[in-house]
């Protein structure tokens, strides 16, 4: 019978137990690390902790070869940190192309990361407000006005006046259009000519690389999740 591994990750002050049994995942949660460590009954030496490692510099391979922990990856020009979680969700996206050279686009609530990989490695990475920004305007999802993002994109340091405009008339697809505009227009150079594969995420960015001709590819979340996490047990050596 397979022995149990799994990864244990921290946020809120929860801490959740992500348990493989062969090909089986369960998850659990706990009130501390320790209560994890002792009461889960994997062995401590089949456990991965998220965060607990100090933070890699890049480039970095996306996952660790050795047990014990996964921390973040760092930047320093421009200052931005890849964290763990999202290090999982790369290796999930790439489960099946694993000399795969692009960008993966990962949208969340705190960033969007826009994730240069090559030869298993993070290269290089940019992070963007996006999302915080539209919520701060009280357009935290929905649809996507097209031509605010052409203007945006076209002229981006217009940016706060059309701000300025859309939120007065209560526009939020408008809204959302100029702030994904402003973000292409940063990330240009990771989206131009590239492959990209967008894992998640309620924002429009498909969408939005559309308009510019390129043809993203999506992952859900889930899936690569739950791909990333495998991944991770067979870098490390819990599974073959």
């Amino acid at each position: 019978m397979d022995q149990p591994w799994g990864v244990l990750s921290e946020e809120g002050g929860r801490v959740t137990l992500h348990e493989f049994q062969g090909d089986r995942l369960r998850t659990r949660d706990f009130a501390t690390i320790e209560a994890a460590q002792t009461g889960s009954g994997v062995p401590a030496g089949r456990l991965v902790g998220l965060k607990a490692a100090p933070d890699a510099e890049v480039p970095a391979p996306i996952l660790p070869t050795a047990p014990g922990a996964l921390g973040a990856v760092r930047q320093r020009a421009p200052y931005g940190l890849v964290p763990a979680a999202a290090r999982i969700l790369i290796a999930g996206a790439l489960a099946e192309r694993p000399d795969w050279d692009g960008i993966i686009c990962l949208p969340g609530a705190g960033q969007t990361l826009w994730v240069h990989v090559s030869a298993r490695e993070i290269v290089s990475f940019q992070g963007a407000a996006t999302h915080r920004l539209a919520a701060a305007f009280g357009a935290g999802g929905g649809p996507m006005d097209r031509d605010a993002l052409g203007d945006t994109l076209a002229r981006p340091e217009r940016l706060a006046v059309q701000l300025q405009s859309a939120s007065l008339m209560g526009d939020t697809a408008a809204i959302i259009g100029h702030l994904i505009g402003a973000e292409l227009a940063a990330m240009r150079p990771f989206w131009l000519g590239q492959q990209v594969v967008i894992v998640g995420g309620a924002m429009p960015y498909g969408a939005a690389l559309a308009e510019q001709g390129v043809q993203a590819e999506a992952v859900t979340q889930m899936l690569a999740w739950r791909a990333g996490l495998a991944a991770l047990g067979r870098a490390v050596g819990l599974v073959e």
